[in-house]
């Protein structure tokens, strides 16, 4: 008895997260963007904001649904802060921890706090379609990063090596490098355009696609 119930324990890295945590990101997020975005703009009736507020929201709530469905570890892998590694060494925060981070949240507000003000001094004049060609596109940089991490259970958003970690080697990771960055940086230089903005795009435009080398023997 005892015995089988050892063989169906399941480890806690695989065990789905509550519902009810699914649905607070979604909810998180958007709050943390209106925040951001209609305050700043001043003004609540902003539609390519609203637009884009909610098919983010859904966008991420029903790829966070099949992520945690089909691979929870990987959310639960990207919900730690503190890396675990193999060795007293890889434990320890990388330098590049330390620098790329901060940017990155630093650029990401950035591209979302410049449309604000864009929309607000009216800097850019954008045709509505070709807004909703970016949005289309920043959801498609989203669904790629959900496939990235679908795929990828270790695909963490700190630089970690964990205990029997392999090398992707199949499905996007077989044409691209780094696809779940690939998915952002789509996303992350399309959304200012969603909202109207090409002065957004100026804290992100670093970000490149970086295609998959060949492995050399």
């Amino acid at each position: 008895m005892a015995k089988g119930n050892v063989n169906n324990t399941v480890d806690k890295m695989d065990k789905p997260l509550p519902i009810w945590v699914i649905l607070v990101i979604p909810f998180y997020v958007g709050t943390l963007f209106g925040v951001l975005l209609f305050p700043i703009a001043k003004d609540w009736g902003w539609l390519e904001a609203w637009i884009f507020i909610i098919a983010f929201a859904i966008n991420i709530t029903v790829s966070y649904f099949i992520i945690n469905k089909k691979n929870p570890r990987v959310l639960r892998n990207r919900m730690k802060v503190k890396k675990e590694g193999l060795t007293s060494k890889t434990k320890k925060s990388a330098g590049s921890d330390n620098f790329i981070m901060p940017v990155l949240s630093v650029g990401f507000i950035g591209a979302l706090i410049l449309p604000a003000f864009d929309h607000r001094f009216g800097w850019s004049s954008i045709p509505f379609m070709v807004e909703m060609i970016a949005l289309v596109l920043t959801n498609i940089g989203m669904i790629i990063t959900a496939i990235a991490m679908l795929q990828n259970a270790y695909a963490s958003k700190l630089l970690d090596i964990k205990k029997g970690q392999e090398l992707m080697d199949t499905g996007l990771y077989a044409r691209v490098r780094h696809p779940l960055y690939s998915g952002a940086g789509l996303m992350i230089l399309t959304f200012p355009i969603a909202l109207g903005s090409w002065w957004g795009i100026i804290p992100r435009g670093h970000r490149i696609f970086i295609p998959r080398t060949p492995h050399k023997v």
